[in-house]
């Protein structure tokens, strides 16, 4: 019968790579890209190969799990596959990278039980250490980083004025910068902890113990690295090789404050031969004798969940990427009080990436006012030609910004948009301002939001709708300020409940 399981065992988990594989192959391909372009996930290629480590090395305990189907491990598997259909339709990249792992995990729990979370969840979650989470991170460990380098600089004399990232000592000032605030080291710190808890510790408690340590230690050596750099230039009146290069001084900074005392931490946290136990050895007497019938169903349907994610989302894209062939935004048209479309009149010129569609159309009120009303649309989606993406830019090179802010919005009005975002720009060339209200639209939503845009369009992208537009009214400013702009901004107010809509 163990040998029966085993074999069982085998040749699942064996599949599994293969399905995991080809069913999340454009998140593995993700991953893969971010960690070789990327200087701060650079490692995320060795936390992937000590993954397949520790699972060889566990093989012999991860072929002697038994069927043992969990309905708690099924409904986790089943919400992270909701998440993961939403967040592959929004693309939203962070949540995607970060389901992977999870669903893993979830997957095997809903077949083996909590028992293979153990054994197999906890080396693949320990990819969440080299996911796209972190950099969201780096302002929280910046500003920490700021508050103990005043401590320190205090404590040693050193005068020094702090302003948010900003330390100025009398030889000059240094900006802790989101490369500074640490967040790769501590990365690899908490990486190693479980990395090594897994290898030597039973219990988890230690292993906790020595993850909590090592985020403290990579932080403690990060503050000493900064406040290394500081001294370095205060001494030198700035005149150091290091304050300009201090990669090095980094890493030798944090292999001697937090590598090697957590060596020594984490080999004295070891239990003693007398309380360890034969590590992966599977208890044949608190297992269920679980029906190879049942085991079987929640192999088939935790399965047909994960194949549905990809399944679900090509079929929502590729199925339905010619229905959206024809579709076109609606643009303001003439009226009594505004007379137009003018076209090829622009006074600004927004930057998006592979867009369907773009107009820049003006349009001259009976007083003679100038609005330009701005469309970049999207009849499809897909990488590299999305409407919120980090290539697409609200101006040009040679265009700067100075002020940004809301405003509220009277309804209705032709656009039936309640609120817009408002940047006041410089044309630098031409030393023109220019005042811009912008916001997102997509079938029956606006939102100057691009978080809610980007939630929103998931959920339309899933109903085989992926069409979505940026608009935009401008006009130039008298002044370099927004309070010189009331003018246009009466203006672009007139317009919006004034033009009508085709």
């Amino acid at each position: 019968m163990k040998g029966t399981g085993s074999v069982w065992a085998g040749y699942i988990h064996l599949l599994s790579l293969l399905f995991f594989g080809i069913v999340f192959f454009p998140e593995w391909e993700a991953y893969f890209e971010l960690w070789n372009t990327s200087i701060v996930y650079a490692h995320g290629f060795v936390v992937f190969g000590a993954i397949l480590f520790l699972l060889i090395w566990n093989r012999t305990a991860i072929l002697e799990l038994r069927p043992d189907p969990s309905f708690i491990g099924l409904l986790g598997l089943i919400a992270l596959c909701i998440i993961m259909l939403f967040a592959k339709a929004a693309d939203i990249k962070t949540i995607k990278l970060l389901a992977v792992p999870f669903i893993i995990a979830s997957w095997g729990w809903s077949i083996w039980g909590f028992d293979h979370m153990r054994k197999v969840g906890v080396p693949v979650l320990l990819l969440i250490f080299a996911a796209p989470i972190w950099d969201d991170m780096s302002p929280l460990f910046q500003a920490i980083t700021v508050f103990f380098n005043r401590i320190l600089l205090d404590s040693t004399n050193i005068p020094a004025e702090i302003r948010e990232f900003y330390i100025t000592i009398p030889e000059g000032t240094f900006y802790v910068a989101g490369g500074c605030s640490g967040v790769r080291y501590l990365m690899v710190a908490l990486f190693l902890a479980p990395f090594y808890g897994y290898l030597y510790y039973k219990n988890f408690s230690r292993t906790l113990a020595l993850t909590v340590i090592a985020g403290f230690l990579s932080m403690f050596a990060n503050w000493v690295r900064v406040f290394g750099i500081i001294v370095a230039g205060h001494v030198t009146d700035m005149e150091s090789s290091l304050i300009e290069d201090h990669e090095l001084f980094g890493w030798f900074t944090f292999v001697v404050l937090c590598l090697v005392p957590l060596f020594f931490i984490a080999q004295a946290l070891e239990p003693t031969e007398s309380t360890a136990s034969n590590r992966g050895k599977a208890s044949s007497s608190d297992q269920n004798n679980t029906s190879s019938k049942r085991s079987s169903v929640f192999a088939a349907l935790a399965s047909g969940l994960v194949f549905a994610v990809p399944v679900i989302f090509y079929s929502q894209t590729v199925l339905f990427e010619n229905k959206n062939k024809g579709w076109h935004p609606g643009i303001p048209t003439s009226t009594n009080q505004w007379r137009g479309p003018l076209r090829f009149a622009e006074v600004w010129t927004p930057s998006f990436v592979n867009a369907d569609i773009s107009e820049n159309l003006m349009f001259v009120s009976d007083d003679l006012k100038r609005v330009q009303f701005s469309i970049v649309g999207y009849r499809t989606q897909d990488r590299n030609k999305e409407l919120v993406y980090y290539r697409n830019r609200l101006f040009r090179d040679g265009w700067r910004q100075l002020a940004s802010s809301t405003q509220a919005l009277e309804q209705p009005n032709a656009f039936d948009i309640g609120e817009v975002r408002e940047t006041l720009l410089l044309d630098e060339s031409s030393r023109q301002a220019v005042l811009v209200w912008s916001w997102y639209e997509l079938d029956g939503y606006a939102s100057p939001s691009r978080l809610k845009i980007k939630l929103m369009g998931g959920l339309q992208a899933l109903t085989g709708d992926s069409t979505g537009a940026f608009l935009a009214l401008a006009g130039q400013c008298e002044g370099f300020t927004l309070e010189t702009c009331s003018d246009q901004r009466e203006a672009f107010r007139d317009f919006i409940v004034s033009v009508d809509r085709s």
